[in-house]
C-alpha cells in the first residue's frame, strides 16, 4: 500500500485512491472470509483424539494402580527369584514322580520279562529232559533184556527164545539158521 501521496489539492485524485485502499482492504476480508471457510472442521477428529487420549490415561492409571509398579527394582528381583524357586521346587516333584513311575513300570516290565525267560527255559528243560528220557529208556532197553536174559537160569533158554523172536522163527529153525550162518572162527570157541 505504498502508493504515492495524492497531491492535496486534487480531490478526484484523492477520492480515487481512498477507493482504491477500500477495494484493497474489501477483497483483504473477502480473502480472510474464504480462507476461513476452507479450513476444515477438525472438532470430530479432536473429539476422538480427545476420547483416546482419554482411554489411555485411564490404563495407564490401572497400570500404575498395580502392586508391581509400587515396587523396587531390587524388590521386583526378589519377587522373581521367589517366583523361579517355587517352580523350579514343583518342577523336581513332578520329574522325582515321572522317574518314581518309570522306575516302577521298568521294574514291572524286567518281572514279566524274567517270567517269559523262565517259560522259556522251563520249555527248553522240559524238551531236553524228555530227549535225555527217551535216549535213555532206549539204551536201557537195548541193555537191560540183555543183563536179565543172562541172569536167569539156563533152563529156562531165555536168550534162545530171544533170538528166535529176532528172527522171527521156531526155535529150532533159528538155531539151525544161526549155525549155519555162524562164522567160522565162532564155531571153534
Amino acid at each position: 500500500m505504498t502508493q504515492t501521496a495524492p497531491q492535496e489539492d486534487d480531490p478526484a485524485e484523492a477520492f480515487d485512491a481512498v477507493r482504491r485502499e477500500l477495494s484493497l482492504l474489501r477483497h483483504a476480508l473477502e480473502g480472510l472470509t474464504a480462507a476461513r471457510e476452507k479450513i476444515p472442521d477438525y472438532s470430530a477428529t479432536l473429539a476422538q483424539i480427545n476420547k483416546s487420549l482419554g482411554v489411555h490415561a485411564d490404563r495407564l492409571d490401572m497400570i500404575q494402580s498395580r502392586p508391581a509398579m509400587e515396587m523396587t527394582p531390587e524388590a521386583l528381583v526378589e519377587r522373581i527369584i521367589a517366583s523361579a524357586q517355587t517352580a523350579r521346587a514343583e518342577d523336581r516333584t513332578m520329574l522325582r514322580q515321572a522317574q518314581e513311575r518309570l522306575s516302577n513300570l521298568a521294574w514291572h516290565m524286567d518281572a514279566m520279562v524274567a517270567r517269559g525267560r523262565g517259560a522259556a527255559e522251563q520249555e527248553r528243560q522240559v524238551i531236553w529232559f524228555g530227549l535225555g528220557g527217551i535216549l535213555l529208556g532206549i539204551l536201557l532197553w537195548s541193555i537191560l533184556p540183555g543183563a536179565i536174559a543172562r541172569s536167569l537160569p539156563v533152563s529156562w533158554h531165555v536168550p534162545e527164545w530171544m533170538a528166535s523172536r529176532m528172527m522171527g522163527m521156531e526155535q529150532k529153525e533159528a538155531g539151525r539158521r544161526m549155525i549155519i550162518t555162524a562164522p567160522k572162527d565162532e564155531a571153534r570157541r
